[in-house]
């Protein structure tokens, strides 16, 4: 089973929409997918109870992150966590038992400072886990905007850490989708924000396989 964590612990950078969208994504390409909500919040969680399917298991887990992906394993191809904001220690624990981990970050230079604490946050998670995987990925931002492309470049030189290709514009469809616990895929076949979770999902499994 491969885990992708995505984790800032900057509040309000998309986290929770990138989540439910990739997982709903990859259930509806087949794939056995778990998710796990581990903030208090329960946003994923009690977004993804208005469906009437259960494409994929859905869990709710504070505590004891590494024994439920142990106890899940067998049965799924991919765990997605959802990590809270202002958490170290679920964060950490999340980051170490992955093998992806994903940073949104929003096109704002504020934004991209406060990202510090999580980055050495991962980077010291990689003493333990030497083969975790990194990247950015630019979310909420205003599409083709020089502002973005600018902040891109400071985000890389600084961290030095690769940006994802796909970036997540701030788009109605994803908010609309999620008053129904569906996945822009689903609602907005033919929308740019389709198109992107489309891109992101294939990006992410090419870095996986």
């Amino acid at each position: 089973m491969k885990v992708i964590s995505l984790a800032n612990q900057k509040g309000g950078c998309g986290k929770s929409t990138i989540v439910i969208n990739l997982a709903l994504n990859f259930a509806l390409q087949k794939k056995r997918v778990v998710l796990f909500d581990t903030d208090p919040q329960k946003s994923s969680y009690e977004t993804l109870q208005v469906r009437e399917d259960k494409l994929f298991k859905v869990v709710g887990v504070y505590s004891d992150i590494y024994q439920n992906l142990e106890k899940y394993e067998p049965d799924y191809d991919y765990a997605l966590i959802d990590t809270p904001p202002h958490d170290t220690e679920i964060v950490t624990v999340s980051v170490v038992c992955s093998d992806l981990v994903i940073i949104p970050v929003q096109d704002s230079p504020l934004d991209i400072r406060s990202t510090k604490v999580t980055v050495d946050l991962i980077r010291k998670a990689t003493l333990l886990n030497p083969d975790l995987k990194c990247y950015f990925l630019l979310s909420r931002i205003q599409p083709n905007t020089v502002l973005a492309k600018e902040l891109a470049e400071i985000l890389t030189n600084r961290y030095e850490t690769a940006i994802l290709k796909t970036q997540i514009s701030n788009r109605v469809a994803y908010k609309y989708s999620l008053i129904y616990g569906k996945a822009v895929t689903e609602m907005f076949s033919n929308d740019a924000a389709a198109t992107e979770i489309n891109d992101l999902s294939k990006e992410i499994l090419t870095i996986l396989s």
